[in-house]
């Protein structure tokens, strides 16, 4: 992965503030376990291969062509195809304070988060293809550029994403299973026994987790260490914090158990994955 990043905003007569823009490719087993943005917006585009990501709770499939969008603070978890290896462009951006007081989204709330290949596909590989070239590059100017191009993103995606029915029309919905996923998002950092939380929900220690798991694809035990995990990588790649500090943040008192839990779930230690994943990266990042 290479990410980069900017600290200050770009172009002060622009709507945009660009955090991020960054490539993916020639990694058949990169994965990214849940986690979220609370304050920035992310679109990714699939140039080729294939992935899976998993957005608040519903399973979606991508491949060449594909464009996926998340709105600040929506979970998400991605993994490449072995077989079909993904290689995306990816921008990170907020809008400013005060120019989108009633609709700080890229989509509305509710819409398929996935923008199926069409006749604009190449028009948005090519305008990301160049945005990324110009964050490489940063020759004088590259400022300006990159943010009309993001505006142009931006329209086309708003264009694209109104012939796309809402994902509300075409994913059943399983209140109780949503109630408790919706607890382990925002407790996670907790103790969480799943005999309490069967407690708490009064239901049967068994149903939870076969309901859990018939709704969602994974026990709900399972899916609290992604979410931890999720979160772990987004520290590591985002902060300055040291492993010790990310372990207790998530909910792990044993940074070395937390270590161990890591590598088995991303597949390499927090340590490598901090490496590859802050590789060129540049400017003052959150701490």
């Amino acid at each position: 992965m290479n990410t980069r990043h900017e600290s200050e905003p770009m172009y002060e007569d622009q709507d945009c503030i660009i955090i991020y823009v960054g490539k993916l490719a020639d990694n058949p087993h990169w994965s990214f376990p849940t986690h979220k943005h609370d304050d920035v917006h992310e679109i990714i585009y699939v140039n080729d291969g294939r992935g899976s990501f998993t957005i608040d709770g519903i399973k979606h499939s991508a491949q060449k062509g594909d464009l996926l969008v998340y709105n600040k603070g929506t979970l998400h978890e991605e993994k490449s195809d072995p077989e079909f290896p993904l290689s995306t462009f990816y921008c990170g951006f907020r809008f400013k304070e005060g120019t989108r007081a009633n609709s700080d989204w890229v989509v509305p709330p509710g819409s398929e988060p996935v923008v199926r290949a069409n006749r604009y596909s190449e028009e948005i590989r090519s305008l990301m293809q160049t945005m990324f070239n110009e964050f490489s590059i940063r020759e004088e100017g590259y400022d300006s550029i990159s943010q009309h191009l993001l505006n142009a993103i931006l329209l086309l995606i708003d264009r694209m994403s109104r012939h796309q029915r809402t994902a509300s029309e075409i994913v059943p919905s399983n209140t109780l299973a949503e109630s408790i996923k919706d607890y382990l998002d925002t407790n996670y950092r907790q103790n969480i026994k799943l005999k309490d939380l069967a407690d708490q929900f009064h239901i049967d220690f068994y149903y939870l987790i076969h309901m859990y798991k018939n709704c969602y694809g994974t026990s709900p035990y399972h899916y609290l260490i992604q979410r931890r995990m999720g979160e772990a990588t987004r520290l590591l790649v985002s902060t300055k914090k040291k492993i010790w500090e990310i372990s207790k943040l998530v909910g792990y008192e044993n940074p070395n158990y937390f270590t161990i839990l890591f590598t088995k779930t991303v597949g390499e230690s927090p340590r490598s994955f901090r490496k590859k994943n802050q590789k060129d990266m540049f400017g003052d990042t959150s701490s």
